[in-house]
């Protein structure tokens, strides 16, 4: 039973932290624009307050995650 507990918690994180797309729920991002200027996760956070309305983990996105980053692991062009 602690196996089936613990293969259903790794499924529910997995699921939890699977990458999606911005676009799902925001109008799309001109990432050209934002690739050229070098944005990162903390000028979203600066220009947009991402963090006032997304909680990233932030082991994995840390403020100098450039936008190149953002779009290549969520799959977004």
């Amino acid at each position: 039973m602690k196996k089936l507990a613990t293969l259903a918690a790794g499924l529910l994180f997995a699921g939890a932290a699977a990458a999606v797309d911005c676009s799902d729920c925001h109008e799309s991002i001109d990432i050209t624009m934002h690739t050229e200027s070098e944005a990162t996760l903390a000028t979203c956070n600066d220009c947009h307050a991402l963090g006032e309305h997304h909680a990233p983990d932030a082991e994995i996105h840390t403020p100098e995650l450039t936008i190149k980053e953002c779009t290549d692991c969520h799959g977004m062009e």
